[in-house]
């Protein structure tokens, strides 16, 4: 029994997309009883149909033309990364480039009217969800590493690795030694600030014995031999609101903004003429 949107059958396919969407939500996930899951999952992903055949039917419906220098930009830009360049190709790719642009521009107008998270709003939010907030512990470090891989044969690295070391013991500074003699030379071998966990655990393991200005011995990862020199560290703890402030505004924007747009869905519906119709019905020749 399909649903029938302003006499445009809702597809099967577009069901089961929605319905894979929806399936990876943890609110359904959570739902033990199988036949129960099934059932608020279909019913959920029915209405998502729905409402993006009527989203569409406004898009295509909408008399304002799109612009025009976004239209040629965006058909050029999807030709040079398909490798389309027959004119024949132009028609239907623009039909589609348009009906994007269209989609795109009402799903903007929809949203419009959201409100944006003020200073307080934050500041509830964070509070409310203080004990959620935690900076990780930081690392930043600068390694010299040489590969043991197809391109450098373990020998050949170890060598490499040997001969930096030897160097760093003589006293030249570490960047320099990166630069000439490491396998990643960039910025003389800053790897920048990281959290724990970002590295392989030999790198982690290596660096967390350190203290600030101090470097590691020889060591071997997957990727080789390194030699690692820790700048600095800090231990994880609580996060200030201003650690998280543009998280929180990310959320509470995108909480607004689904209000909006569920508004507009629903100010769609009420005009919207949506029947369920039996499956025999809806074929082109049931009357027959």
């Amino acid at each position: 029994m399909p649903y029938m949107v302003n006499g445009q059958p809702v597809p099967e396919e577009l069901i089961r997309q929605e319905s894979d969407r929806l399936a990876r939500d943890v609110q359904f996930q959570r739902i033990a009883n199988e036949a129960e899951r099934f059932g608020r999952l279909r019913a959920a992903a029915e209405a998502c149909a729905v409402d993006k055949i009527l989203i569409a039917q406004a898009a295509a419906s909408d008399p304002r033309p799109v612009d025009a220098i976004a239209l040629e930009q965006e058909v050029q830009r999807q030709k040079a990364q398909w490798g389309r360049r027959s004119a024949f190709d132009d028609k239907e790719l623009r039909l589609g480039v348009e009906s994007q642009l269209r989609l795109q521009r009402i799903h903007r107008e929809m949203v419009a009217g959201a409100a944006k998270p003020t200073p307080e709003e934050v500041e509830a939010f964070y509070n409310t969800n203080r004990e959620n907030f935690r900076k990780p512990e930081l690392f930043h470090a600068a390694h010299i590493v040489r590969h043991a891989n197809h391109e450098q044969s373990e020998e050949r690295a170890e060598a490499g690795i040997q001969e930096a070391l030897a160097e760093l013991e003589r006293g030249v500074p570490f960047a320099e030694v990166a630069d000439r003699l490491s396998d990643c030379k960039d910025k003389g071998g800053d790897l920048g600030q990281f959290p724990a966990g970002h590295m392989v655990d030999e790198f982690e393991e290596a660096i967390r014995a350190l203290e600030p200005g101090q470097r590691t011995e020889i060591f071997t990862t997957p990727f080789g031999f390194h030699i690692a020199l820790l700048h600095s560290k800090t231990a994880a703890g609580p996060a200030t609101v201003d650690d998280v402030r543009t998280g929180i505004e990310r959320v509470l924007t995108f909480a607004s903004e689904h209000e909006a747009y569920m508004r507009a869905v629903a100010r769609l519906r009420e005009r919207a003429d949506i029947r369920w119709v039996p499956a025999e019905a809806s074929r082109p020749d049931a009357s027959n």
